[in-house]
């Protein structure tokens, strides 16, 4: 009897075991990193970029060498191939403290990657760090008036076409060089960021309805819609704005960046429009039409990136959605990234047919998964 007993509750156990999600292993995850990495640096140029010919040399460049310099699997700055990246990046270090192509602007989102870059690799030189440093926060709103103050554009506009997506990629930067969350600037930032946050208890702008999730920026959505910033006429709509993924977690991850904790109001309302949209095979919130069909895939690289980056901030593991199934983000995002590779040999590349965002460029994309694959594995 005390056999069967033994059975019978090993076979309960090892059924409950196999109800829950199971994440990759160690070992399936270090063999894609290596993948891609191998693929990115079978692009490098002698110039030290990773592309030909083609824009967003410096961006793309940048954030190739940021995702190969990162830990772990860290490919060293001493290797040949990410040495000169790092001198390409430098040379376009301007007097104004930026770097960044005086051609093409975009001063903000480049001086970002290269502060990312060069804390990521161990070789910006202080007073380098502390330009671009000024030179960011030089560009941030600071308009009163403006539903944008607080937050950073590309760079190449001047005050109010600031939007979440370069206001993170400024935080995360200005974070990891050394610059506190409790510096003020940083949180006229944080009060940007509720103005892109679906939840009136903070954002007091008409269009917040309570989801939860974000908008690119207070008077536009990138998914669907954007409003006029003069109150609305007697008897018009109010307006509206829909949340996407990829601007949901930027926000969480911000978040988490400027000190907030998962159980946050704020954090919480996020990951609950998180939870109740959950998927990996869409960029969700991306509203399709008859005109654009596939929508939903737009950004979906970008998406990757930024929902592994805010997971392993959060240090999250398995978590229940809102209709009562258990996942592993891991497991998930793995899964999703591993059927759209592109393996050759010991090379592993990605790319979007959808190319908005330029995510056409497979260098640019196999960054976004390189730095998803970084993240997923240091939370194993």
């Amino acid at each position: 009897m005390l056999r069967a007993s033994l059975v019978a509750t090993l076979v309960a156990t090892v059924s409950l075991s196999a109800a829950d999600p199971v994440p990759p292993t160690a070992a399936e995850v270090d063999a894609l990193i290596d993948q891609a990495q191998n693929y990115i640096l079978s692009q490098a140029q002698p110039n030290g970029t990773f592309m030909q010919g083609q824009k967003f040399l410096l961006g793309v460049t940048g954030l190739a060498a940021e995702a190969l310099a990162s830990a772990p699997k860290a490919i060293p700055a001493t290797d040949p191939r990410l040495g000169k990246a790092i001198a390409f990046v430098n040379g376009f270090r301007q007097p104004d403290g930026g770097v960044y192509d005086p051609s093409e602007g975009l001063g903000n989102y480049n001086t970002s990657i290269a502060l990312m870059l060069w804390t990521a690799s161990g070789t910006g030189e202080p007073a380098a760090v502390s330009a671009a440093q000024n030179y960011i926060f030089g560009l941030q709103n600071q308009d009163p008036k403006n539903p944008s103050k607080g937050g950073m554009g590309y760079g190449s506009k001047g005050p109010g076409w600031e939007d979440l997506s370069n206001t993170s990629w400024a935080i995360a930067a200005l974070r990891g060089s050394g610059v506190p969350s409790s510096d003020p600037r940083m949180q006229e930032a944080l009060k940007f960021l509720e103005r892109c946050q679906d939840l009136s208890s903070v954002n007091k702008l008409p269009w917040a309805r309570d989801s939860g999730g974000a908008v690119y920026s207070p008077d536009e959505s990138k998914a669907d819609g954007s409003w006029n910033r003069e109150a609305p006429k007697p008897g018009e709509k109010p307006p509206k704005l829909e949340p996407y993924g990829g601007m949901t977690y930027a926000l969480i991850s911000s978040y988490i960046v400027l000190d907030l904790k998962p159980e946050d109001p704020r954090v919480a309302a996020a990951l609950g429009w998180v939870k109740a949209n959950w998927t990996f095979d869409k960029n969700p919130g991306m509203v399709n039409s008859e005109k654009k069909p596939t929508a939903d895939q737009q950004g979906l690289f970008y998406y990757y990136r930024v929902a592994a980056k805010t997971f392993e901030k959060m240090h999250a593991g398995p978590m229940e959605l809102k209709d009562g199934r258990k996942v592993d983000w891991r497991r998930d995002l793995f899964d999703a990234i591993s059927k759209r590779a592109k393996i050759e040999g010991d090379t592993a590349q990605w790319s979007n047919s959808q190319d908005r965002w330029a995510e056409g460029l497979p260098v640019l994309t196999t960054s976004y998964v390189l730095r998803s694959l970084k993240g997923l594995r240091a939370s194993l």
